[in-house]
């Protein structure tokens, strides 16, 4: 589905393009979502250090800055609040890091165990191709590096942050190119894959 809009053709003299997102899990008058293509690179965190979600930036760029540009107030009012699980089950369990509080976030990454049970993401399958995402022209522009390894559709595919901390505390688990589950120093630019649950019992439908 479409909602929202976002720059994604490098070209800002047409405007914004419209978001297209995976409807990952519909229930109870809701979905998850998950967008199509990696909207962004940025790093985990903008400092190497220690860190959770909780406390990252990009969980502060995501609910700030993304939210206000990519949704209208009507859009905004029907993304929900959601009581985001932080907890160890949704780490990989060989990672003994802390995953922090748990937060309520509008929008948010997916964790390691979200990963794997939508996009069937592990730390050994080198070949899953649902998970592999491609970064938008506007992305490869702000940085994202894009691999020989191909998307679904046969794009060049990047690598994308999850929320869900690394091996170490300044490290935080990301899907590589092939669709592996890796971790990486929070400061280094990776493709943003953001994700939330939308009311569809909202008046804007």
């Amino acid at each position: 589905m479409t909602f929202g809009h976002y720059e994604q053709d490098n070209n800002t003299r047409n405007g914004q393009e419209e978001i297209e997102w995976i409807v990952l899990d519909v229930q109870d008058g809701k979905s998850l979502l998950l967008s199509k293509y990696g909207l962004d690179a940025k790093p985990y965190n903008t400092e190497y250090t220690d860190i959770t979600w909780e406390n990252s930036s990009i969980r502060k760029w995501l609910n700030h800055d993304f939210l206000a540009t990519a949704f209208t107030a009507e859009e905004q009012a029907a993304i929900l609040t959601t009581q985001v699980d932080n907890s160890s089950t949704q780490g990989y369990s060989e990672w003994s890091t802390s995953g922090g509080n748990n937060t309520q976030d509008q929008i948010f990454l997916l964790s390691y165990a979200e990963a794997n049970q939508y996009l069937k993401v592990t730390p050994n399958d080198r070949n899953n191709l649902k998970s592999r995402v491609t970064p938008t022209a506007y992305t490869k522009a702000q940085g994202a590096y894009v691999s020989d390894d191909k998307t679904e559709d046969g794009s060049a595919a990047g690598w994308w942050w999850l929320r869900s901390p690394g091996f170490y505390q300044n490290y935080a688990a990301y899907v590589f190119y092939d669709g592996l589950l890796l971790n990486f120093r929070v400061n280094r630019d990776g493709c943003i894959r953001p994700a939330f649950w939308l009311n569809l019992e909202s008046e804007i439908f």
